[in-house]
């Protein structure tokens, strides 16, 4: 008992942990709120939404860190791989200015006409969901890497390397899982752009808030299990 209060204390300490388990009230409220037909608890899921943006509002210096440190990956085993990880840092670090920028028109700030106020908008999912794509492309290439490794293995040892293999089969199976999650969160991502854009505005609110909250679970899920797992 005392282990699982002291990983569940660990993940709220964390930024990322605690914006986690923020996401999933958010949206936990939302689907609630949809089935139910309860405004009050739709209105609560904005407001935890608000707050995790809210939050973003400072993580431009983190990310020009990362940015900086990561500079024109070098350290990349292909060249692809570090033009990919580039221009996966090139676009978050765009996405930042762009939602403050919309924050700021929410809250009055920023005075823009609607439709620039609607392409803001749109650009900011974009770039939301283009950071994710990347991210998926990045981990698919990590589950080949892992295939490779582990066919390698088998073949290079007569017991195939039990210990070594059971170690890449955890990964590649929380590399799956992680595929998976991004796959959910494009899927949620794509859903928020203007009608016209493949699927935007074609899912219920409803579908929406399942695929969100399914994705947030998937993430705590995934925090603990790799706590656990890769140890």
């Amino acid at each position: 008992m005392s282990s699982i209060i002291d990983d569940i204390c660990e993940l709220l300490d964390s930024y990322n942990g605690r914006d986690k388990v923020v996401r999933l009230a958010c949206y936990a409220c939302k689907l609630y709120g949809c089935v139910q037909d309860e405004k009050p608890w739709q209105a609560a899921g904005s407001r935890l939404s608000s707050a995790r943006m809210m939050l973003r509002l400072f993580d431009d210096i983190p990310m020009i860190r990362h940015t900086y440190n990561y500079g024109l990956g070098r350290h990349e085993a292909t060249t692809s791989a570090a033009a990919l990880g580039v221009i996966a840092n090139m676009v978050d670090q765009a996405f930042l200015p762009v939602e403050k920028a919309c924050w700021l028109y929410e809250v009055g700030v920023l005075k823009l006409s609607e439709k620039n106020a609607t392409t803001l908008d749109t650009v900011s999912t974009t770039l939301w969901a283009a950071s994710l794509i990347i991210s998926l492309i990045q981990t698919s290439s990590s589950i080949r890497k892992l295939w490779w490794s582990r066919e390698c293995l088998q073949k290079a040892s007569e017991d195939g390397g039990a210990d070594a293999r059971r170690h890449l089969d955890v990964r590649l199976m929380l590399e799956s899982i992680v595929a998976g999650k991004l796959c959910l969160d494009i899927t949620h991502a794509i859903s928020c752009l203007p009608a016209g854009w493949l699927w935007g505005e074609k899912i219920g609110s409803t579908k929406v808030a399942t695929i969100a909250t399914t994705s947030s679970v998937i993430g705590i899920a995934l925090y603990f299990a790799k706590r656990r797992l890769l140890k």
